[in-house]
């Protein structure tokens, strides 16, 4: 397991653990809280309404023996007496209506505990008993105040003291009411107590046992990084040393593992090359003798298939430039400019196969460049060469002694990526290590194939496939080159990816829309696009060579099935 994924799942394993605390933490909490809402729902609302039960009875008792103790009171104070005791009355009874119905509720409210709602139960098994002491008590009332306003003065007294037999009911009733109620706090408080204290516990376990997994955990993973690193440090050093022959043994399949056999390949690269140094010491250039890693254990006479990106340039008319120079400041110019691009070729991984009069050849493979990197480096490499051309104009009349009409510099490059024999070919006596196949033939062909767009670099699809993600381009055509019969896609390189300039972003897609309606035969969107395109970039070559073809094939329109392939006859 590699130390990210190690990593990982000890993050997920914390996550999941604190996910659980944190889930049933909520999960009782809102349970407290259901308990905390629910009793509050109930139970201080049914002390608040017995309480008040509780004020009212006194109060009606007082309305009552108020006005018995009045004595000659007018009708109309008696009258509205007795209107404020029926009131009352009223009161009273719907009070009680209100607790039981409230008691009702909480008895069957889900969100409490089992044990108050038993509490809330018992609370109204006493309620029958306040209500069957209080219709005794207002009718006491009622008969008193009914003898009032009878003028029954001494009768209005008997009567009054039946109030005292209610009271000794009804108090203890009423007293017993509150009690339970208080009751149902208590339990209340306690349960919610009682799960407080059980989110406290499982919360402090859980955070423990999270504590001692993180930590054991990240011991067993530090412990296994920082013995694997220590060995690669003591295998450093003795290669530092010059002892070539360490192995660092691999302590498993994470990164520090992959760095180990990483290490390892190393070392064994840097023997390779010390036995390649001596069996190819007679090549010229440095770069194949330096890097040349691969098949170290055998001879120098050996070959190989591999996928290869291959590049050819030439200096467009260089015969025209070297009749205006004398034979010395023709060498000048051509070292000055080999010497330009062949550093830039050489620090790319590029190898430099050959120079062929004002041309070069190169190619890069692996193992100097790795894996598929090849093809983007080319491509990077022929853009870099292009701006140290432009350099080299500037430099040339100093170069070539000549303050007036000095040449500058135009080279066409092409390159192509596929599979190549790569090898050393030659004599006993004279041995080359190059490249031959219809890769190298197609970058050949590519590098004269500017000369019908106006390009500077043309590159075909295989290449662009490799080194999309590092490139800009456009495409520019399908077509067959000289001697072949199957098509090529082939693209212009513009520009290092993200690095094309503002002005001509556009010019890729709207170069796309042409084509597609060039090899639908639509004429007129075609010239349409390849005249936008000429606005986007003014003297646009490949704009222009298109334009010219739509009008050709206004005049000459192509034979039926014709699929857009354009046949180079010349080199």
């Amino acid at each position: 397991m590699t130390i990210r994924r190690k990593i990982l799942a000890l993050a997920v394993v914390l996550l999941l653990i604190f996910g659980i605390v944190v889930a049933v933490s909520a999960l009782l909490q809102r349970g407290i809280l259901g308990e905390q809402a629910a009793y509050f729902t109930y139970g201080v609302p049914l002390r608040t309404h017995v309480a008040d039960l509780d004020v009212l009875t006194d109060e009606y008792e007082l309305i009552v023996l108020r006005l018995l103790r009045l004595s000659g009171a007018p009708r109309e104070e008696i009258e509205s007496v007795r209107a404020r005791a029926g009131k009352v009355a009223e009161e009273m009874n719907d009070d009680i209506r209100i607790i039981n119905a409230m008691l009702d509720a909480a008895i069957s409210e889900n969100d409490l505990p089992e044990n108050i709602r038993l509490s809330f139960a018992s609370v109204k098994g006493a309620v029958p008993y306040i209500q069957r002491s209080l219709d005794p008590f207002i009718k006491t009332g009622e008969r008193v105040l009914q003898a009032i306003a009878d003028g029954h003065a001494d009768e209005a007294r008997t009567l009054s003291l039946e109030f005292r037999k209610t009271e000794a009911a009804f108090g203890p009733d009423t007293a017993a009411l509150r009690q339970k109620l208080a009751d149902v706090s208590i339990a209340a408080g306690v349960s919610m107590t009682d799960s407080l204290k059980t989110i406290q516990f499982l919360n402090i376990t859980l955070f423990m046992l999270a504590a001692f997994l993180g930590i054991g955990a990240g011991s067993l993973v530090s412990r296994d990084i920082v013995h694997g690193l220590r060995r690669l440090i003591d295998g450093t050093k003795d290669v530092e040393a010059g002892h070539f022959t360490v192995t660092v043994p691999s302590g498993g399949q994470d990164e520090v593992g992959e760095l180990t056999m990483a290490f390892n390949r190393m070392v064994e690269e840097i023997r390779a090359r010390e036995k390649i140094k001596d069996a190819f010491g007679k090549f010229v250039d440095p770069r194949i003798v330096a890097g040349l890693i691969t098949n170290a254990s055998g001879g120098a006479n050996q070959a190989d298939r591999q996928v290869v990106t291959v590049f050819f340039s030439d200096i467009a008319g260089f015969t025209s430039i070297s009749e205006q120079l004398t034979a010395t400041a023709i060498v000048s110019l051509l070292n000055h400019y080999f010497t330009s691009v062949t550093g830039l070729i050489r620090a790319s991984n590029g190898v430099v196969d050959k120079y062929m009069g004002d041309g070069i050849m190169a190619f890069w493979a692996p193992p100097f460049s790795p894996g598929d990197s090849h093809a983007g480096a080319a491509c990077l490499c022929a853009l870099k060469q292009q701006e140290a051309i432009e350099a080299v104009n500037k430099e040339l009349p100093n170069v070539l002694g000549l303050r007036r009409a000095a040449p500058s510099l135009r080279v066409r490059m092409g390159l192509a990526s596929g599979e190549v024999v790569i090898g050393t070919i030659g004599s006993d006596v004279s041995k080359t290590y190059t490249v031959i196949g219809d890769t190298v033939n197609l970058a050949s062909r590519l590098e004269g194939v500017n000369k019908v767009y106006g390009t500077g670099i043309i590159i075909p699809e295989e290449t662009v496939r490799l080194a999309r993600q590092e490139i800009e381009t456009r495409e520019l055509d399908l077509i067959t080159v000289a001697g072949k019969t199957e098509p090529v896609r082939i693209y212009e390189l513009l520009a290092p990816a993200g690095q094309l300039a503002p002005a001509d972003a556009d010019l890729p897609g709207e170069f796309a829309k042409g084509l597609a309606a060039y090899r639908a035969q639509d004429w007129d969107v075609a010239e349409r696009q390849f005249q936008h395109c000429l606005e986007i970039r003014p003297g646009d070559a490949p704009a222009n060579v298109f334009l010219e073809r739509v009008a050709e094939l206004r005049r000459q329109p192509p034979p039926a099935g014709w699929d857009g392939v354009w046949h180079m006859t010349k080199k």
